[in-house]
């Protein structure tokens, strides 16, 4: 090979014309990098090769669970509702049982060092879970503020009353639910119990009517007992009807409405006049819960006014007011002598009054709850010039011993209501025999069939007043306020982050692939949220239902974005679904039988 060779001269590359980047049809935009590759030779070729993503887009494009579930959950808590009791309940439980706990070790000596840690201990549990339910109100003050900038201008105010009215249909509808299924569950009681007064009462001669049956140390003859039966039959259909149906809690919706009706004034006179936003004392309990509370005592009277008449259960009575005593306990000194004995009176007699029975059963508890009404009436004085106490406390221990007093004259704990009355009786003439051959008045099948309805009754009216008294009554308050906007805007926050997310995608597949992998866990677990706030779902079930729901459509997207670039590189959306299906079935094979023979 000849050694003096001009590669230069010879080199088949100087035959093409040179093109520039913009000639060649190529955007300048696009991404695309030239690289000079020279190789020892005095020319160099030019490889047109695109850039990769930046670290800053392989963060927005690739965001996975960490980025999408743990921002939305925290994000998700301080725009939607913050920390409150009713939100925390596991909290509120806690705090509950440590109070309890620490109350019965710390009332017998103070000196011990156990019981001196035990107090500290309670102390600064309630402190920071004070400080917890407080932050709440940095929510309040939000809502508070787009409600006054809305309600600025017509439009803008007709959207806030549009979405206030929207939520609260929402909510309405959360709440019918629970009353509607009590509601089948009580005529399906009296269906069969009007159908056994009648088919029994046809099927007795005159001396079967006459037989004497004693029911609770109570002797009439068994007709006269259907005749009772039938009338608290009747009684609980009308009592639930008038306390319950539609038509009760649509007036009772419309005196709430008019109790809350000045509670963002409430709210302005706190935080926004003499330097309330600067003031410590403002953050220490949450203001929705705390301005609306006298509304909630009077509506929750008039619930269970209404539903002692359907069903006046002793043992939801006795925790109702266990809980009450509870926090008595933790407003006293265990250092003042009278504080404590009272205490232990109150609860010496609330069990008296649970253990009730017999024929003065009805009669002992009336009683019973007179002595305790009397002990409190007595502890206002006392209270009230105790120098242990100052004026902050002795107002907190006076509004315990007041909702003491309140459940127990409330309830009209003494008696019962139709559905226990209509228990007593059936279970009476269960346990009676009608003739020689031993045959009872009411069979176990029977009885039992009733007592599962009882039961069903009881439970679900008391879960559905619950929650009329407690999350409705103040998703009720903080729509009033305001919320209804702010939860909506705050599903428009993550939309605008999507939306841009998209809009940064250089060419269609990058803005499929930000739609799939960004967008449709950030929008869907924020949606998750709202929609878990309007159907009143706890603070904590509804973070853990909204972070579930993100790694759902996390995993979920990934997935799709997998499949579609899979789909552009086949060409085939058959070739891919077979790939898939054979992917899942090699899954899912045991191992054993993907050995070959000589493996075995």
């Amino acid at each position: 090979m000849p050694s003096n060779i001009n590669l230069n001269s010879n080199n088949i590359f100087n035959s093409f014309p040179d093109y520039t980047l913009e000639q060649s049809g190529l955007a300048a935009n696009q991404g695309i990098n030239k690289i000079k590759i020279s190789d020892g030779l005095s020319d160099t070729v030019e490889l047109n090769v695109k850039k990769p993503f930046s670290k800053a887009k392989k963060i927005l494009f690739g965001s996975t669970i960490a980025s999408t579930v743990l921002s939305v959950g925290v994000v998700s808590m301080i725009l939607a509702k913050g920390v409150h009791g009713s939100s925390f309940k596991k909290l509120a439980k806690l705090k509950e049982h440590l109070v309890k706990e620490i109350q019965e070790t710390s009332i017998s000596s103070t000196k011990d060092l156990a019981n001196k840690t035990a107090l500290y201990a309670k102390k600064g549990t309630k402190k920071t879970i004070d400080g917890l339910q407080a932050t709440s109100n940095f929510t309040a003050i939000k809502d508070w503020l787009c409600d006054k900038a809305l309600r600025a201008n017509k439009a803008t105010a007709k959207f806030a009353d549009g979405t206030k009215n929207l939520f609260k249909k929402i909510v309405d509808k959360t709440l019918g639910k629970k009353y509607n299924k009590v509601e089948i569950n009580v005529k399906d009681l009296t269906s069969l119990l009007k159908h056994y007064n009648i088919s029994n009462l046809s099927m007795l001669d005159d001396a079967q009517k006459m037989k004497s049956i004693t029911i609770k140390g109570t002797t009439k003859p068994l007709a006269e007992w259907l005749e009772v039966l039938s009338s608290q039959t009747q009684r609980l259909e009308t009592s639930y009807d008038k306390g319950f149906s539609l038509g009760a809690r649509k007036l009772r919706s419309q005196k709430r409405s008019q109790l809350l009706s000045g509670i963002k004034d409430k709210i302005e006179e706190k935080f926004f006049k003499n330097k309330g936003l600067l003031k410590a004392s403002n953050y220490k309990t949450y203001v929705t819960e705390d301005v609306s509370s006298g509304a909630q005592k009077e509506l929750k009277t008039d619930i269970l006014r209404a539903k002692k008449q359907v069903t006046n259960n002793i043992g939801n009575i006795h925790d109702n007011i266990k809980g009450q005593i509870s926090k008595f306990s933790e407003s006293i000194n265990p250092e003042d002598k009278f504080s404590v004995d009272l205490l232990h009176t109150l609860k010496q007699q609330l069990e008296n009054f649970k253990s009730c029975s017999g024929s003065t059963e009805e009669k002992t508890r009336k009683e019973i709850a007179r002595q305790i009404t009397g002990c409190i009436d007595d502890a206002y004085a006392v209270i009230k010039n105790n120098s242990r106490y100052s004026r902050v406390q002795q107002e907190e221990i006076i509004k315990n011993l007041d909702s003491i007093k309140t459940s127990l004259l409330s309830t009209n704990s003494g008696s019962k209501g139709a559905l226990e009355e209509i228990m007593t009786i059936l279970k009476g003439l269960n346990a009676a025999e009608l003739g020689a051959e031993g045959k009872k008045i009411i069979s176990d099948a029977e009885f039992k069939e009733f007592s599962k309805l009882s039961s069903k009754i009881s439970k679900g009216l008391e879960k559905a007043t619950d929650l009329e008294m407690g999350e409705y009554f103040l998703k009720q308050a903080e729509l009033e306020v305001g919320s209804a906007a702010t939860d909506v805007f705050s599903v428009l926050f993550p939309v605008a982050a999507g939306t841009y997310a998209v809009a940064k995608g250089d060419d269609k597949d990058e803005k499929i692939s930000a739609v799939l992998t960004t967008c449709l866990p950030l929008v869907g677990t924020f949606a998750t949220f709202v929609y878990g706030t309007t159907k009143m779902l706890s603070g904590a079930k509804n973070l853990i239902f909204s972070g579930v729901s993100g790694i759902v459509l996390s995993k979920l997207g990934s997935y799709c974005d997998k499949l579609y670039k899979k789909y552009k590189a086949e060409g085939s959306v058959v070739k891919v679904a077979k790939d898939e299906y054979d992917n899942f079935m090699t899954d899912i094979t045991p191992k054993y039988f993907m050995e070959t023979q000589d493996e075995k």
